[in-house]
């Protein structure tokens, strides 16, 4: 049986051999992908869709959850000088 330090030096020898044949694949997978769009002509759009329009800004629609008695609470007296803010 192998020992300890024989199992990490053939890990480090087949980490390497699979490091360089999926650098090998990459190569063959982007040269084949070239090639697709010079044949045919792709475009940027074609291979990935239409860009997404930017959404427009959230706005605020005031706290949730937990918070939300208190803000009710404050909005309740909002006139009142007496401002309870754990809306007791």
């Amino acid at each position: 049986m192998a020992t300890y330090l024989e199992l990490l030096a053939e890990k480090r020898a087949l980490d390497a051999r699979i490091e360089a044949a999926r650098a090998e694949a990459a190569q063959e997978a982007l040269a084949t992908a070239r090639a697709a769009i010079a044949e045919f002509g792709f475009t940027p759009e074609d291979l990935f869709g239409k860009p997404r329009q930017a959404k427009a800004a959230k706005t605020s629609k005031g706290p949730r959850g937990k918070h939300k008695a208190a803000q009710d609470a404050a909005n309740a007296n909002a006139g009142n000088n007496n401002f309870d803010l754990f809306g007791h």
